[in-house]
């Protein structure tokens, strides 16, 4: 049988002078507020499942805060395969740090930089530039 936490409270009041739960009332009153609070989250998700799903890609997310990445971090913030990323490192072309570990290291900044360096310009900033060509001769 499941409780509403309107009801939970109901009960807890009907409950208040029993001598046991008397001295409990605000630990209740607290503990049914915060069950009415995941209630009103798990209605946002539909389902346990899809609120921990959810919270699972928020907690996949944090590397976003950090400055250093680990490699993992680092694949799930470019998109790309590990190899795609350690072969960059490995050719040099990307910049990586090694503590005294095996594992390898990148900063958020330079992932950045890096990914900015492969920009493709559009049609229009070509065109520009033909038309900018075209006057100075």
């Amino acid at each position: 049988m499941e409780f509403s936490s309107k009801e939970i409270l109901k009960l807890v009041e009907q409950a208040s002078g029993l001598p046991d739960i008397l001295g409990k009332r605000g630990e209740l009153t607290s503990l049914i507020f915060q069950f009415h609070e995941v209630e009103e989250y798990l209605k946002r998700f539909e389902s346990l499942e899809e609120l921990t799903r959810h919270l699972k890609e928020v907690e996949d997310r944090m590397y976003v805060c950090k400055s250093y990445l680990t490699t993992n971090e680092a694949m799930q913030y470019l998109s790309m395969s590990k190899f795609t990323l350690l072969e960059a490192a490995k050719r040099r072309e990307l910049p990586y740090y090694t503590p005294p570990s095996k594992s390898y290291y990148f900063l958020r900044e330079e992932l950045d930089e890096w990914v900015n360096s492969f920009r493709v310009p559009s049609q229009k900033e070509i065109d520009e530039q033909e038309s900018n060509t075209a006057r100075r001769i």
